[in-house]
């Protein structure tokens, strides 16, 4: 019985070590090439390499922007999957003869995006984008609680094309304004990138919200990121204030000689308590059974 017990036991007790992790989810991929070949590579106005090349993002969408001296910047936004990768093929136009659009808005403080990429705040009058590509270009102006005003304007060599922007009140879904300290916080909205915090007393804008719950995360480099979950009433519109914390700074104490020569003792920083991870039921009526086992020996 002795011989049959203590194996029996031994299984018993690994059965019990083994406990299940939760995966994290897997990044994704972004891989980029150029016609002609060359450029920086900013994903969500970040440098991360030089095209053509592939870099590793979290799920979700990103906006990819491929710069050169030469050229146009080119954008888009890309949407990547866990475990995938994400291609994208940029054909770059030649920096020649750039035009310009001068954007009037019909109220104050609204954002400008050009191909889907943000430019610039109105708070009055008119704004002039300068140094665009000759070519159509979306443009999108965002107000928070109001809908999205969008058209497709086509810019010509060495001339401002005017567009006036009429936005309407939307009732029927919420918005969004949201400033952080210190400014150029990347934002997401429910993992969705959707733009860049603005220094001074500009608000980032953010329309078409769909009443219920929702998160904001606010992310830059140094500081700790920065998640907001609240509920969103159709109609209206929320300020979001966020002050962001820097990343705390892990400080070494080194050990000093005392003033009788003997080497000072530095205090014993005790380390915090290992997380005790809790017995699945199955185990417990493992540890059951091997006591039962052990006391019949």
């Amino acid at each position: 019985m002795k011989h049959t017990v203590l194996p029996l036991l031994f299984i018993l007790i690994a059965a019990l070590c083994i406990v299940p992790a939760a995966a994290d989810e897997a990044p994704g991929y972004i891989s980029v090439t150029t016609s002609p070949t060359g450029g920086q590579v900013y994903i969500d106005h970040k440098y991360v390499m030089d095209a053509p090349g592939t870099a590793e993002v979290r799920p979700g969408s990103h906006l990819v922007s491929i710069q050169s001296s030469e050229y146009f910047t080119w954008s888009d936004e890309v949407f990547v999957r866990s475990g995938e990768t994400t291609k994208v093929d940029a054909v770059m136009h030649f920096y020649k003869g750039p035009g310009s659009i001068g954007i009037t808005s019909s109220m104050p403080e609204v954002d400008v995006y050009i191909d889907d990429m943000y430019y610039a705040s109105v708070k009055s009058g008119t704004v002039t984008i300068p140094n665009l590509s000759p070519v159509e270009h979306d443009v999108r102006v965002v107000k928070a609680g109001y809908h999205d005003f969008t058209t497709t304007v086509q810019v010509l060599s060495d001339k401002i094309v005017g567009v006036y922007s009429d936005q309407t009140k939307d009732d029927r879904q919420a918005g969004i304004r949201v400033h952080s300290e210190p400014a150029g916080a990347v934002v997401f909205l429910d993992d969705d990138y959707v733009g860049i915090t603005q220094s001074g007393k500009e608000w980032l804008q953010i329309s078409g919200v769909y009443p219920g719950s929702h998160t904001l995360s606010l992310a830059k480099d140094g500081y700790v990121i920065s998640t907001i979950t609240k509920e969103y009433k159709a109609g209206d519109v929320a300020d979001v204030r966020v002050t962001l914390q820097p990343v705390p700074v892990e400080t070494v104490t080194v050990p000093t000689e005392s003033p009788t020569g003997t080497a000072a003792v530095p205090t014993a920083t005790v380390p915090p308590a290992p997380t005790k991870t809790p017995v699945p039921v199955a185990g417990l009526f493992l540890l059951g059974a091997a006591g039962l086992l052990l006391s019949r020996r």
